[in-house]
């Protein structure tokens, strides 16, 4: 099986800017996610086949709510009565039940979300991207997304420096593709190009001569009608060259072939590999619900993923163990927790047991070849130093986990907060926050993935509150806690925090906005 991270694929916007990434992976009608980060900006954008169908971004004014706020089909009165109106599904799922919104309406809005969300994106100059064939988006969330106009205008208003920045030598080579030109608005310049693409494969060089018209017109011309889908580019530098798209379908046809092995009755569960963002099959191999042969005991297992330093906590192994005694424990751990034992659980369990699983098998994978060990050895050597200290001291209790470890949970857990998953966030955000305690940021957002879950309320109000001792004068975590008392309508006390930050920050717009709104309700 070939290794999820020899699939991803990893660049930035200079190189390869995001209207480029999007016509590459849409003529290799390929599937996955782009995750793309620029400063604070932080996006996720699924292909199905080639297909751009879904986005979802952290910037506050490509949620939904924010949407229908601006447009005025909703007031901040309606809002506040949907307990997690920040969760897109929830907010929708809530409208369309008290018939302020019709499902059509509902995909038409999602539709908007994501063309803006693109739009934003487009306008990038900076920043880096990765992209996974793994990270699938879920079944049934996929909207019909038109790209083509975005991408076409895009091309047209770039200026003439830039276009030449796209073209490395006039040697690269255009085709006709085989979609149609019928529906395509074209300029006489785009018009008269495409037509001479219909004798085949020709150079830019080519074109030029041909033309009797500027370089950059015909330039112009051709990465406008690339980036249309109606030609097709050779010769150059792309983000997913032959043989990258080879590995990647490859990869596609063993998984196909991984999940009929996963079908016969003599297939061990500790085998399967678990694709991500891919649903779980209908109906469990077994049903068992106690561990008859494992040594610990479910939440056990759980909990000491969740709060694990190194990859050897999370295999329960020294970290001078033999690799041998690392593929038992491994494979001991995924045949009494693999997921699909525990399908019927539903629910929260079910995805802190399916995370559990990712970060077992993130460990294995990690260990178990010698080249990798030694780089993860390397960067947690200092960890694993102290940890041999203590155990010559004879101290026990949790070691206390590298800042960089730390911030690798947080970012991670950050992430799938912004995606609408908090159950997914959690024990991620969990492990930053216990590690790094003093750290208000990772707090903060432990506390506002907490307060989801009503039951959680009071543990969330002190993670904020926690997160606010530390950084009193912070006002991004005092709005964070009076939008958690508008949630459960705790009014003064949210009232009592907009009104400390206005002392701090009297031209805080959000906080007056939010006083202002509860104010007319009283």
């Amino acid at each position: 099986m070939t290794p999820q991270s020899e699939l991803e694929i990893k660049g930035n916007f200079f190189t390869h800017p995001f209207a480029e990434l999007i016509t590459e992976i849409a003529q290799a009608a390929l599937s996955g996610s782009l995750r793309l980060a620029e400063k604070d900006k932080k996006c996720i954008v699924y292909f199905k086949e080639g297909r751009l169908a879904f986005a979802v971004s952290n910037a506050r004014e490509t949620r939904l709510f924010d949407m229908l706020l601006r447009s005025g089909k909703l007031t901040k009165e309606m809002l506040v009565q949907v307990p997690n109106f920040s969760n897109d599904f929830e907010l929708t799922a809530e409208l369309i039940k008290k018939g302020v919104m019709t499902e059509s309406e509902k995909d038409g809005l999602f539709k908007l979300q994501i063309e803006g969300i693109v739009t934003d994106i487009l306008s990038w100059t900076d920043g880096e991207w990765t992209f996974s064939p793994l990270a699938r988006i879920r079944d049934g969330l996929s909207f019909d997304v038109a790209t083509r106009g975005s991408l076409v205008a895009y091309a047209r208003r770039m200026s003439n420096d830039a276009l030449l920045s796209r073209f490395r030598t006039l040697d690269e080579t255009f085709r006709r593709s085989g979609v149609s030109e019928l529906n395509s608005d074209l300029t006489l310049e785009e018009g008269f190009v495409l037509s001479r693409a219909d004798d085949g494969s020709m150079s830019a060089a080519d074109l030029v001569s041909l033309s009797a018209m500027p370089e950059t017109s015909v330039l112009h011309a051709l990465y406008t009608l690339w980036l249309g889908g109606l030609l097709i580019r050779d010769n150059w530098n792309p983000a997913f060259s032959r043989g990258v798209v080879a590995s990647i379908r490859s990869a596609k046809l063993e998984l196909k072939v991984e999940a009929k092995e996963r079908q016969a009755p003599q297939a061990d569960p500790a085998t399967r590999l678990v694709e991500p963002d891919k649903p779980e099959p209908e109906k469990p191999l077994e049903e068992p619900k106690k561990e008859a042969d494992s040594e610990i005991s479910l939440e056990e297992y759980l909990v000491r993923i969740e709060q694990a330093a190194t990859h050897y906590d999370i295999l329960g192994v020294d970290s001078k163990a033999e690799t041998s005694e690392l593929k038992r424990a491994y494979f001991n751990l995924a045949k009494n927790f693999h997921p699909d034992r525990y399908h019927s659980e539903g629910g929260n369990t079910l995805k802190r047991i399916q995370h559990a699983f990712t970060e077992l098998a993130q460990a294995h994978e990690t260990l178990k070849n010698a080249e990798s060990r030694e780089v993860y050895d390397y960067r947690v050597r200092k960890e694993l130093a102290e940890r041999e200290k203590r155990v010559a001291a004879g101290e026990t209790g949790t070691p206390n986990l590298q800042g960089e470890q730390a911030t690798e949970n947080f970012e991670r857990g950050y992430s799938l907060l912004m995606d609408d998953d908090p159950d997914g966030a959690l024990p991620f955000l969990a492990r930053a926050a216990h590690f790094a305690p003093q750290n208000a940021r990772y707090r903060a957002f432990y506390g506002r993935a907490l307060a989801y879950d009503e039951k959680k309320r009071h543990k969330a109000e002190s993670e904020m509150q926690a997160a606010l001792k530390i950084d009193p004068n912070n006002p991004t975590f005092r709005i964070m806690l009076a939008e958690f008392f508008i949630q459960f309508n705790l009014v003064k006390r949210a009232e009592g925090e907009l009104n400390r930050l206005l002392a701090i920050f009297p031209s805080n717009r959000e906080a007056r906005e939010l006083l202002e709104d509860l104010k007319s309700k009283t």
